[in-house]
This record gives structure tokens, sequence and C-alpha cells, in this order.
């Protein structure tokens, strides 16, 4: 954390968790504000796919924006997700939807601090009816309105 490492460096981090298979027994990974952007997202997916007992992911703070969070549509192991202040928008929230229609493990969710309105909660509050493990889910600082809010209301 606050280490500004970049792409650069968690691709050299990347490298040496899964070449060296040093992730197989990694369960949290705090990759919060160090300047990685969406390219550095390719390399934080190839350790999370190779971190079979990874549960807890914390990329809050990075710009990956709408693209970056796009790669992560298929991850089944987490239980905790925190990517706040990311950048994230109204397509960032369609990806989270899909997302969480096909995740059945995550328990937490933080989207605080990203820009995704109420369109956004709409396409998050449509997921979360057909999902029924998460149980933790922060909004906050999103760009909601009273109709943003009445999505919440309806989960």
């Amino acid at each position: 954390t606050f280490c500004h490492i970049g792409d650069k460096g968690i691709k050299f981090l990347s490298r040496f968790c899964v070449k060296g298979q040093k992730a197989t027994q990694l369960q949290q990974l705090n990759l919060r504000l160090i300047d990685i952007t969406r390219e550095g997202m390719k390399h934080v997916m190839s350790i999370i796919t190779s971190s079979p007992s990874l549960r807890v992911l914390d990329v809050s703070g990075n710009t990956i924006g709408d693209d970056g969070i796009s790669l992560y549509q298929n991850l089944n192991t987490l239980t905790e997700l925190n990517i706040r202040w990311c950048g994230l928008s109204v397509e960032g929230a369609a990806c989270i939807k899909k997302m969480l229609t096909q995740n059945t493990t995550l328990k937490t969710l933080d989207i605080g601090d990203n820009n995704i309105g109420d369109v956004g909660m709409g396409h998050i509050a449509e997921a979360l009816e057909d999902n029924n493990t998460l149980t933790v889910l922060n909004v906050s600082s999103c760009g909601l309105s009273t109709k943003g809010a009445a999505c919440i209301k309806k989960m």
C-alpha cells in the first residue's frame, strides 16, 4: 500500500508470484494506491488465476477504469472485493452486474467513490435480485440521487 510501484512493478510481482508458484497460498492481496492502470490489472489477473486460495482483493485508489474492471467478470473465489475510487462509471457498473450474476462467493463489495450514478446503481440492483451471497455493499459517494437510492431500497 502507498508504494506506487505502478504497472511495471505489478508486472514484476506477477512474474515472481506466478513463475515461482508463490501465490498458491495467497489469501489476501492489498494493492491499494499503487498507481496501476488497466494494463497493470492484466498482471493482477495472472496473480489471481494462480492463487486458488485468494479471498480478499483490494485495488482501491488505482485508475483502472471501466476497462480494468471488465477483466474481473469471471472471479469465483473472492469473498471481498474493494474497487473504491477506481474511476468507474456506468460502463463499469455494467461489468460489475455481470460479475455479480456469475459470482457465488462474494460477500463484501466496496464500489464507493466511483461515478456510477443512478443508471449504474440500477445495473447492480438488477444483479442483486438473484445474488444471495453479497451481504455488504458500499456505494457511498457514487453520484446517486433519490432514484439511485430507490434502487437500493428495492434490494
